[in-house]
């Protein structure tokens, strides 16, 4: 059984007055428990409206959510339960961060929970542990720590919860290649480690390509495409015509493909291609 579904998913934007517009329409998407999917569209395209829904952050127009197979909407007095066991961590998270200390901001999420003192120690430094934040810093002000380390705390903080279901939205906007390649294998640890789903919102093919197992596409509100990585990145055209380009090592083979050598064109990461010359140089 999917562990979310979306059915004729529907959501409108300033209903009623002269300004309202279709964010999303007719959505019908599904995931499976366990697996990393990469969610990927051009701006306004729909992206943060779809996976607002997910957690009840928004109540559709129309159509239906479901966890578990469960209409999350059906019993409004349990969202709350919704929101702990789907956790979203939004773009440029540590704007949003507020509390005076690192352990403090951590906390915040498991406070809600309603856990003992005990159980919520526990879970702020393992998951303090886990995205690298060392013990020194938790009684520092986050506002004081770098960008990259701010972001790791917002992930951290939503880690804590343990939910059953991890969203980021753009988790690697705005830092360095460094910064990017440590919160990129900070996520597959994660799900390796835990088994969880994992939804990963981003403009970039190269993090969608080295993380996911399936890419859902965005584009005018509605899912363009929904299928394995390969599938979707071999819609290279019909991408570029949404504004959005397929990994730009991708890009490297499909010439070499135009130009008449008889390479692989399924090629979307540097270990891809690296194993792909390997290959052709053993034929030469």
């Amino acid at each position: 059984m999917s562990q979310i579904v979306c059915e004729n998913l529907k959501y409108l934007y300033s209903v009623g007055t002269p300004f309202e517009s279709v964010a999303i329409d007719d959505v019908n998407i599904s995931i499976e428990k366990g697996e990393i999917v990469g969610v990927i569209g051009h701006t306004g395209s729909g992206k943060s409206t779809l996976i607002q829904h997910l957690n009840a952050l928004l109540e559709p127009y129309s159509g239906k959510v479901f966890l578990n197979g469960k209409d999350v909407w059906e019993n409004k007095s349990e969202i709350r339960s919704v929101r702990f066991a789907v956790g979203l961590c939004f773009q440029y998270p540590e704007y949003q961060i507020f509390e005076e200390t690192v352990f403090k901001e951590i906390s915040f999420g498991p406070k809600q929970m309603g856990l003992d003192e005990k159980e919520i120690e526990e879970r702020v430094y393992e998951s303090a542990d886990f995205v690298g934040i060392n013990k020194e810093l938790m009684n520092k002000s986050p506002f004081d720590l770098s960008g990259g380390q701010k972001r790791r705390v917002a992930i951290a903080s939503v880690i804590a919860m343990r939910p059953e279901v991890l969203v980021l939205d753009e988790p690697c906007a705005g830092l360095d290649p460094a910064g990017r390649e440590r919160i990129l294998s900070l996520i597959k640890s994660y799900q390796q480690k835990m088994g969880n789903t994992v939804i990963l919102v981003s403009h970039s093919m190269e993090d969608v390509a080295k993380l996911a197992q399936k890419v859902i596409v965005m584009n005018k509100g509605r899912v363009a495409f929904q299928s394995s990585v390969s599938e979707v990145f071999s819609h290279a055209r019909e991408l570029k015509e949404m504004g959005l380009n397929v990994p730009q090592i991708t890009e490297v083979f499909l010439k070499l493909k135009k130009r008449g050598i008889d390479c692989r064109t399924d090629i979307y990461t540097v270990e891809d291609a690296y194993n792909e010359i390997k290959r052709l140089k053993s034929l030469s």
